[in-house]
C-alpha cells in the first residue's frame, strides 16, 4: 500500500529548473533515499514534500489525500534537519515532548511516549540535559526522537548525519534503520553520501539535474546501473570503451577480442558503448596471460597503489593499442583494480600486468562516460532557507 506519492512535481527558481517532472510512489513503512550531488534537486523535492516550498506544478499525496495546498504543520509529517534545530533552552525530555504538547496530548500520554522514545534511542541518561551539554550524536538522537514522537505518517530526514563524525555517523545509520523497522514509519532520507544511502535504504532514488536518473534497491543501483552517471556516482566504476559488433547477439569488441556481454543486446551495430565493471570484480594476472574463458583482458602498468584497509587499489595505465588490434577506440582511463592487501606486494608501482575482465560481472551501456556527464551537469541555485518548525 502506498503512503506517499509525488506526482509530476516540478519546481523552478527563476530560469533554473530545480526539479523536473518528478514521479515517485513510496510504500507504507519503506525507507527511500534521495541520492545525488549538490544542486541535483533532492533537498528541493524534500522541501516540497514537507510544504516548505510550493511546486510550480504537480501534487504531493499522502494516504490518497492531496496535500499540495495543505500547510506544513497540518501534513502530519515529522522532519529532522541537518543542524538538529533543537530548542537550546529545553532539556532532551522537553524537546521530545514539544510536538505532543503543541497538539495538546494528555500529560500522562506525553510522559509515557517520551519515556518510551528516550529508551528506544538510548537517551534516558541525558533526559535532563540541555543541547549544549550533549554530544552531536546525542543531539541528533533527540532530534529523531522529537520527530517521531508525534507518530508522523511520513518522516523526512534532510542530511541528518552530515554534522557528526564518521564513527557516530555509522552508529546513527543503524539507529535509523532500526527505528524505521521497529516503528514502521515511511521515511524519506536526503543524502549525498552513497554509503549512507546504500546501507540503510529499501530503495535509492538517484537524482541528476533535477530529475530521477534511476530508482532501485541498493543492490540494483550498485551492481546493475542503467546509466553512466549512476555508475560513476555510486562507488568506483571502470568504464571500458567497446564497440557493438552485433546488438542482436549482444556481442561487443575491444582491440580484436569479441565477447557477449550483459546489456549489449539491442544496441545499434557499430555504436560506441561503455563496458562497466567494478574494481573488486577485476582479476590481475601475469603480463604474459591472454584472454581466459572468453573474457576480455587488458594489459598495462601499475602507476599507484592505494591502501584501503583489507584491500589495496591498483591504479593501472593501459598500454596503447598495437597494430592489428581492431578498430581504434577511445582510450580507457586509468583502470582501478582492488586486490587483497596481503597480496598487493606482487604488483608494486611500475610493474606490468594483465587484467582479466569477467564479462559476467560487467554491464554494457550506451552513451558518454560518467566524467563527461558530470562535466555537463549544471548546479541549481541554493534553495531559500525556511526557519525550522515542528
Amino acid at each position: 500500500m502506498s503512503r506517499l506519492e509525488l506526482v509530476n512535481v516540478t519546481k523552478r527558481f527563476g530560469d533554473q529548473v530545480a526539479v523536473s517532472d518528478f514521479n515517485l510512489t513510496v510504500d507504507d513503512g519503506e525507507l527511500v533515499s534521495f541520492l545525488g550531488p549538490s544542486g541535483c534537486g533532492k533537498t528541493t523535492t524534500l522541501r516540497m514534500t514537507a510544504g516548505f516550498e510550493a511546486p510550480d506544478s504537480g501534487s504531493v499525496v499522502v494516504d490518497g489525500v492531496d496535500m499540495t495546498e495543505i500547510p506544513t504543520n497540518k501534513r502530519g509529517m515529522g522532519m529532522v534537519f541537518q543542524g538538529y534545530a533543537l530548542f537550546p533552552n529545553m532539556t532532551a525530555t522537553e524537546n521530545v515532548e514539544f510536538g505532543l504538547a503543541v497538539r495538546k496530548r494528555p500529560l500522562a500520554d506525553r510522559r509515557a511516549r517520551v519515556a518510551e522514545l528516550l529508551e528506544l534511542f538510548g537517551l534516558a541518561h541525558v533526559a535532563g540535559s540541555y543541547p549544549h551539554q550533549m554530544s552531536g550524536g546525542q543531539q541528533q538522537r533527540v532530534a529523531l526522537a522529537r520527530a517521531v514522537a508525534i507518530q508522523p505518517g511520513v518522516l523526512l530526514l534532510d542530511e541528518p548525519l552530515s554534522a557528526v563524525d564518521a564513527k557516530v555517523r555509522e552508529e546513527l545509520r543503524t539507529e535509523i534503520r532500526r527505528m524505521v523497522t521497529q516503528l514502521g514509519i515511511t521515511t524519506i532520507l536526503v543524502t549525498h553520501d552513497q554509503s549512507e544511502a546504500l546501507s540503510i535504504s529499501d530503495r535509492v532514488v538517484v537524482m541528476n539535474r533535477g530529475a530521477i536518473e534511476e530508482v532501485g534497491t541498493p543492490a540494483q543501483v550498485y551492481a546493475e546501473p542503467r546509466s553512466a552517471f549512476t555508475a560513476g556516482f555510486i562507488g568506483a566504476m571502470n568504464e571500458i570503451p567497446v564497440r557493438i559488433v552485433s546488438g542482436a547477439q549482444g556481442l561487443v569488441e575491444r582491440r580484436g577480442h569479441r565477447v557477449t556481454a550483459p546489456g549489449a543486446a539491442g544496441l545499434a551495430d557499430g555504436e560506441l558503448a561503455l563496458l562497466l565493471v567494478r574494481p573488486e570484480s577485476l582479476e590481475p594476472l601475469s603480463a604474459t596471460n591472454g584472454s581466459l574463458n572468453g573474457d576480455l583482458t587488458l594489459t598495462g602498468q601499475v602507476e599507484v597503489q592505494t591502501f584501503l584497509g583489507a584491500t589495496t587499489r591498483l591504479l593501472i595505465r593501459e598500454f596503447p593499442a598495437g597494430a592489428g588490434e581492431g578498430p581504434a577506440l577511445p582510450p580507457t582511463r586509468r583502470i582501478a583494480v582492488d586486490v587483497p592487501s596481503a597480496s598487493a606486494g606482487r604488483w608494486p608501482a611500475g610493474s606490468e600486468l594483465a587484467v582479466r575482465v569477467p564479462v559476467e560481472a560487467s554491464r554494457v551501456i550506451a552513451g558518454r562516460s560518467a566524467a563527461e556527464a558530470a562535466r555537463q551537469t549544471p548546479t541549481t541555485p541554493a534553495t531559500p532557507t525556511t526557519p525550522p518548525g515542528v
